[in-house]
C-alpha cells in the first residue's frame, strides 16, 4: 500500500467513526458552542491586558472597579463554556463506544462457526474492550481539542490581526515547518499504534489461556515457561509504547523550538522604534499575550495526531470484525410442523478453501444416508472420522462443499436458519453454561420465559434435582464461571435437561453421557430414552454400549460411511464395528473420538 492509499485509508476509517456521532449532533453541536465561547474568553482576556495597560498608562483609575469585575466574568463564562463543551463531546463519545460494543457484541453473535475457530475468545474481547475504549479517546479527547483548539487559535490569531497584521503575518512563516514535521509523524504513528493494538492482542489471548488451563499449569509446572512467555510479549508492548511516548515528545519539542524562535523573532520585530510608535503599550502587551496564549493549542494540536492515530488503529481492528460477512441465511422457508427426518446427499466437507489445489484432505467424503423421522441414529467411529462435523451442518454451523443436507425434503439452505435451530436441541461433550443460576441455565434464551413448573420438570427428567436438592438455594444457585463449582457430570446434566425444556424434534447428543460416573448414566440413559421418544435423535457415542437401542448405527471410517445397520447387523458382519465393541467389552472405553 502507498503512503497516499494508507492516509486514504485512515480517512476513510475516521470519517466512518465519526459517521457514528451523527444522532448526537444537536448534543455535539452544543459542545461546539461552549467550545466557540471557551475560545473567545481567551481572545477576551488578551483584551482585557490591553485595556488595563493603556488604563494604567492613562492613568484612568476610575476603571478598576470595571476592570476587576470584568477579569472574573471573562473567567467565570470561559470555565462554563469549558464544562459544557467537555461534557458534550464526553456525552457523545460514550455514546459512540455503546453503539459500538453493541453493534460488535450483536454481529459477532451473528458470525459463522469459522469466525470462532480462527480468532481466540481473548482476542476478541480484547477488540471488544480495549480497542473500543481507545476509539473514545479518538471520538471525544481528540475532537474535544480540535475544535476547543482550533477555535482559540483562530480567536487569538483574529485579534493579533486586529492589533497589527504585519507582525502577525510573520508569526505565521513557522506553519509550514509545523506542517512538515506532523505529515512525518503521522506515518510512523499509524504504524506503531496498529502494533500495539496487535500485541495486546496477543497479551489477551496469552492470559486468557492460562486462565482457563491454569490446573494444567500447575500440575505441570509450568510457571516459570508461562512467566516468560507473557514477559516477552509485554515487554514488546512496551517497547512499542516507549518508541510512540519518544515519538510523541520528540514532535512536541520541535513543534515548541519552531514556536519559541518564532516569539523570540517576533519580540525582536515588534521592539523596533518604528513598529512600536504604531501601537499603544497596551496593544504591544497585548499582541504578546494573544501570542503567548496560542502556543498551548498549538502544541496541543500537533500532539492529537497520536491520538487519532491510536483511535484509528483501534477503529480500523472493530472495523475489520464487522466488515466479516454472516452467517448466509438466504432460506425464506420455514419447518412448520417438523417431522425430523434428515437426509445426507453425496455430502462432501473439508476446513478452510474448497479448492482441492490446496491439498486439504475431505472430513466428510460422499456421505449420503437418511434419518427417518422419529428415529434414532448413531454415529460410532474413530477419531477424526466425521461423526461430530456431520451433526454440525444438520444445524448449519458448517456448510457442505459438495451435496446437500435436508430435512423433511428441504435443503437447509432454503430453510431460514431461525426456523431450523429452533427445531433442533443440542447437547455437547463440552457442555457451554454461564455465570447464572441453575434454573436460568436450564431456561436459556428463547426458553427464558418457561414456567417455573416446566423447568423443575426438565431438571427432574435430566436428574438435576438430584444434586439441586442438596444446595442452599436449589435451581436458583449461582454456579459460578462456566459452572466452576460443579462436577462435570452436573454441568452434563444441566444441559440435558435444557435440552428436555426444548422439546424439539430433532436432538443432537455428542457424547452426552461422557462426563457421567456410571451410576449416574444408568439414570440418565433412562431420561434420554423418554426424550428420545417420538423424535429424530442423532447420537455421537464413546461408549458403544449406549447405542445397541439404536435404529440405526453409522460407522465411520476417514469420512466414508464403511456399515450401516442395527447393533445385531453390525456384529454379525464382523467388521469394524464389531472390533470397536469387543475393544470395549475388553477396557470398558473406546477411543472413536
Amino acid at each position: 500500500m502507498t503512503e497516499s492509499d494508507s492516509q486514504s485509508s485512515g480517512m476513510a476509517v475516521y470519517n466512518r467513526l465519526l459517521g457514528y456521532m451523527r444522532r448526537d449532533m444537536p448534543v455535539l453541536l452544543a459542545g461546539f458552542a461552549g467550545f466557540l465561547v471557551y475560545a473567545a474568553c481567551d481572545s477576551a482576556f488578551a483584551w482585557w491586558m490591553k485595556e488595563l495597560v493603556d488604563s494604567i498608562q492613562d492613568g484612568l483609575t476610575d476603571r478598576r472597579i470595571e476592570l476587576s469585575a470584568l477579569i472574573v466574568g471573562i473567567f467565570i463564562v470561559r470555565g462554563i463554556g469549558g464544562i459544557l463543551g467537555g461534557y458534550c463531546t464526553e456525552y457523545v463519545s460514550r455514546r459512540v463506544i455503546n453503539r459500538l460494543r453493541r453493534e460488535m457484541f450483536d454481529h459477532i453473535l451473528r458470525l459463522p462457526s469459522t469466525f470462532y475457530e480462527k480468532y481466540s475468545s481473548a482476542s476478541v474481547l480484547a477488540k471488544l474492550i480495549y480497542n473500543i475504549e481507545n476509539v473514545a479517546a479518538a471520538s471525544a479527547n481528540a475532537l474535544r481539542i480540535i475544535v476547543r483548539g482550533g477555535f482559540t487559535v483562530i480567536g487569538l490569531l483574529g485579534f493579533m490581526f486586529y492589533i497589527n497584521w504585519k507582525l502577525s503575518g510573520l508569526f505565521l512563516i513557522i506553519s509550514p515547518a509545523m506542517a512538515l514535521i506532523i505529515l512525518v509523524v503521522t506515518r510512523r504513528f499509524r504504524s506503531l499504534s496498529q502494533r500495539i493494538q496487535q500485541v495486546m492482542g496477543n497479551v489477551s489471548e496469552r492470559a486468557g489461556d492460562v486462565l482457563k488451563s491454569y490446573e494444567v499449569v500447575k500440575i505441570f509446572d509450568g510457571y516459570e515457561h508461562e512467566e516468560t512467555v507473557f514477559e516477552t510479549v509485554i515487554k514488546k508492548d512496551r517497547r512499542l509504547r516507549l518508541k510512540l511516548a519518544l515519538l510523541n515528545e520528540t514532535s512536541s519539542m520541535l513543534i515548541q523550538l519552531i514556536f519559541s524562535l518564532a516569539l523570540s523573532a517576533l519580540i525582536l520585530v515588534a521592539m523596533q522604534p518604528a513598529i512600536l510608535k504604531t501601537m499603544s503599550a497596551g496593544e504591544f502587551v497585548a499582541f504578546v499575550t494573544a501570542a503567548g496564549f496560542i502556543a498551548r493549542p498549538i502544541l496541543q494540536l500537533t500532539q492529537v495526531n497520536a491520538i487519532i492515530q491510536q483511535g484509528i488503529a483501534a477503529a480500523d481492528s472493530i472495523f475489520s470484525v464487522l466488515d466479516l460477512p454472516v452467517e448466509r441465511d438466504q432460506g425464506s422457508l420455514a419447518l412448520d410442523d417438523c417431522r425430523g427426518e434428515i437426509r445426507f446427499e453425496r455430502v462432501r466437507f473439508r476446513y478452510g478453501s474448497a479448492d482441492s489445489r490446496q491439498g486439504r484432505q475431505w472430513i466428510i467424503d460422499g456421505v449420503d444416508f437418511l434419518i427417518p423421522a422419529g428415529s434414532n441414529c448413531a454415529l460410532v467411529g474413530r477419531s477424526g472420522s466425521g461423526k461430530t462435523t456431520l451433526a454440525r451442518l444438520v444445524a448449519r454451523f458448517y456448510e457442505p462443499a459438495e451435496g446437500k443436507v435436508s430435512v423433511d425434503g428441504i435443503a437447509l439452505p432454503d430453510l431460514g436458519i431461525a426456523s431450523l435451530r429452533e427445531n433442533i436441541a443440542l447437547v455437547n461433550q463440552n457442555v457451554s453454561l454461564f455465570n447464572a443460576s441453575i434454573a436460568e441455565n436450564i431456561a436459556y434464551g428463547a426458553m427464558r420465559n418457561a414456567s417455573r413448573d416446566r423447568v423443575i420438570e426438565a431438571a427432574e427428567h435430566a436428574q438435576v434435582m438430584e444434586f439441586a436438592a442438596n444446595l442452599p438455594e436449589g435451581l436458583d444457585t449461582q454456579i459460578g464461571e462456566a459452572g466452576i463449582t460443579l462436577s462435570g457430570g452436573q454441568r452434563q446434566r444441566i444441559a440435558i435437561a435444557r435440552a428436555f425444556l426444548k422439546n424439539a424434534p430433532i436432538l443432537i447428543l455428542d457424547e452426552a453421557t461422557s462426563a457421567l460416573d456410571t451410576h449416574s448414566e444408568r439414570l440418565i440413559q433412562l431420561a434420554l430414552q423418554d426424550l428420545m421418544q417420538n423424535r429424530t435423535s442423532l447420537i455421537i457415542a464413546h461408549r458403544l454400549s449406549t447405542v445397541e437401542n439404536a435404529d440405526q448405527i453409522v460407522v465411520l471410517d476417514q469420512g466414508w460411511i464403511v456399515e450401516s445397520g442395527t447393533h445385531r447387523e453390525l456384529l454379525a458382519l464382523g467388521g469394524l464395528y464389531t472390533g470397536m465393541y469387543e475393544q470395549s467389552i475388553d477396557d470398558g472405553s473406546i477411543a472413536d473420538r
